[in-house]
């Protein structure tokens, strides 16, 4: 087992400045792929009808195209701005992106365009970033050329099919000269499809973040990633990168690969031992509602340390939902391992520690309405531990209108102080500004404002919700996140589907809209008028509230972001635009009418 980079200043001191054994990301990348050149590789699962077929590229194969890549960019005028890099998964975007390193350019993942609305996503990014050169694979080409041509854009942009390019002789590839302060790429976080922020991620920042996940989750040179997020999204992005740190083998799939068969993930896990997995919540729960306890036979997860989840509000229920169903096949209940990150710290901020249960902690609802912890006198809410802060991470709870940090188990915003915290807001000198370097009321920071709020309890952070997502109905607040479980259990037609519920400004205070996807197959006779009613009385009586207006929708019509989480913000904007689509039935209330532009 090799030793990881060492910080020399104290790892739980967040304000000290961690000094690395390399100065940059490349340095350390280059000199693992040098030790593990044929021993450690990078595996693509590519369907191929109905099996699973591996390309592996040994990690000396993959150094050697990212210098051709790197090498090749060299001489390209465009990539002295930020290049954009849309690629299937697979190996094809490991090359151009490592490439963009080691020739010092800004690389910038971007999700695949599947529709309008998605490509309007990729030309907000071109625009912010004010790229000129689009790279991607020959099969996309024609796809991603013809829609860039459509889009309007205000500077001509090049799209390049980099596996058709005259690359350059990797031999001939000279390493930029970077330091930890020089941006390595950027995260462009989910939301508005016309104004995606770019996390200006640092090489500093990776190997930072990269010691505390490889320090706090236990990951070496003898792990085994097997994972399915795509590569464009922070989890998926860093989980792939911390193998190259580490010097561990990965096992890839599809996202598509994965949600058309889940099962696929632990088989594949058996068959190469795979010790670390991680996802969403939302994955975990489509675990336990796909598979079968019969389709688990033959499946052996005993060599899985590590399922991370994060990335959303964490369900107790999902958690001992996947654990019952795994536990016969070996899946050891301490392997799942909540956590908390975001873009803006890189990804990684909290974890459950090695070994730890998973610790839940009942709240009385009407409490944490008030942004109180009590326990429960009446309704409860479950909430799941993050866990506690990694190596160098210092999490704050701060009052978020006075700046005061605020005592244990009193809710108020998550701040964090790290070498973790990304640059900040690419080109948005404002922006940045209001969230990253803030400072307590006291003075103290700087700090990174996350939006996020939450409590501290027993040294555990527990997230609670969104500042920007809180629903306030006759002065109280409500966690969306709760009223949308809670409609999800009113009739196995909105059992498991997507839902927002989200605040309407009206002529007389904040009204509660829920907007909600129907398996219209399950409805068993009951009408979509009933099915609103339902929806009404049961968060009226569980809430205490007025009863919400109600759209129904079929499961096209909800706004997901690229990891697979309802956009709220865009659906609340597209309900109060009369824009929402697939609409199925409406049962609005006349104030909440009113509001909507006619």
């Amino acid at each position: 087992m090799t030793r990881m980079p060492a910080l020399t200043a104290d790892a739980g001191t967040a304000d000290a400045a961690p000094a690395f054994q390399y100065t940059n990301l490349v340095s350390h990348l280059r000199s693992q792929f040098e030790a593990y050149a044929d021993t450690r590789s990078f595996t693509f699962l590519r369907e191929s009808g109905r099996q699973l077929v591996e390309d592996v590229t040994s990690f000396r194969e993959l150094d050697r195209g990212a210098r051709e890549v790197g090498a090749w960019l060299s001489s390209q005028p465009e990539a002295d701005r930020p290049v954009v890099l849309v690629f299937e998964p697979g190996v094809e975007f490991w090359r151009t992106f490592l490439g963009c390193l080691y020739a010092g350019v800004v690389a910038v993942p971007a999700p695949l365009p599947h529709d309008q609305r998605s490509l309007k996503r990729v030309a907000g990014i071109l625009r912010d970033a004010d790229s000129r050169l689009v790279l991607t694979s020959a099969n996309l080409y024609e796809l991603i050329a013809a829609g860039i041509d459509g889009l309007g854009l205000d500077h001509p942009v090049t799209c390049l099919a980099i596996d058709e390019s005259t690359l350059a002789d990797a031999d001939k590839c000279t390493m930029a000269d970077v330091t930890v302060e020089s941006i390595a790429f950027l995260q462009y976080t989910s939301g508005s499809t016309g104004d995606p922020k770019g996390v200006a991620v640092t090489h500093g920042n990776i190997l930072h973040n990269a010691f505390a996940i490889s320090q706090f989750l236990e990951t070496d040179d003898t792990s085994r990633l097997v994972g399915w997020i795509p590569h464009f999204h922070d989890m998926g992005l860093i989980s792939q990168i911390m193998c190259f740190y580490a010097g561990a083998d990965a096992v890839i799939m599809s996202p598509l690969t994965f949600l058309k068969q889940p099962i696929r993930l632990f088989q594949t896990i058996t068959k190469y031992g795979g010790t670390f997995t991680a996802a969403p919540n939302f994955a975990y729960d489509m675990i336990a509602r796909r598979i079968s306890p019969e389709q688990l036979t033959g499946v052996d997860l005993s060599t899985l340390r590590i399922a991370f989840n994060g990335a959303e509000p964490i369900r107790r229920r999902t958690i001992e939902a996947v654990t019952e169903l795994l536990a016969p096949v070996g899946f050891r209940a301490s392997a799942i391992r909540p956590g908390y990150g975001l873009a803006e710290v890189t990804v990684f901020a909290t974890a459950t520690p090695p070994g730890t249960p998973v610790v839940c902690l009942e709240a009385d609802a009407a409490a944490l309405e008030r942004n109180e912890f009590a326990p429960p006198v009446g309704r409860a809410v479950s909430l799941v531990s993050c866990g506690v802060p990694g190596p160098g991470i210092d999490v704050r709870i701060v009052d978020p209108e006075t700046l005061q940090p605020v005592a244990d188990s009193q809710v108020g915003e998550i701040w964090l102080r790290s070498a973790s915290v990304a640059k900040g807001y690419y080109n948005r000198p404002l922006e940045t500004a209001e969230r990253f370097g803030v400072q307590t009321a006291d003075g103290e920071g700087p700090f990174l404002r996350t939006g996020d709020l939450g409590l501290v309890h027993d040294q555990h952070l527990y997230v609670t919700g969104r500042r920007k997502d809180l629903v306030i109905v006759n002065g109280r607040n409500l966690y969306p996140q709760d009223i949308e479980e809670l409609v999800q259990e009113v009739h196995a037609a909105t059992g498991a589907a997507r839902g927002a519920a989200v605040a309407v400004d009206a002529h007389d205070g904040e009204r509660l809209t829920v907007i909600q996807s129907v398996k219209t197959e399950k409805l068993d006779g009951m009408s979509l008028a009933q099915l609103a009613s339902a929806i009404k009385v049961a968060v009226a009586r569980s809430f205490e509230i007025p009863a919400p207006s109600v759209v129904l929708l079929d499961r096209n019509g909800i706004h997901l972001t690229t990891s697979g989480k309802v956009q709220r913000a865009s659906m609340r904007a597209a309900f109060l635009r009369n824009e929402l689509s697939n609409v199925l039935h409406e049962s609005l209330d006349t104030a909440v009418a009113a509001a909507q532009i006619r």
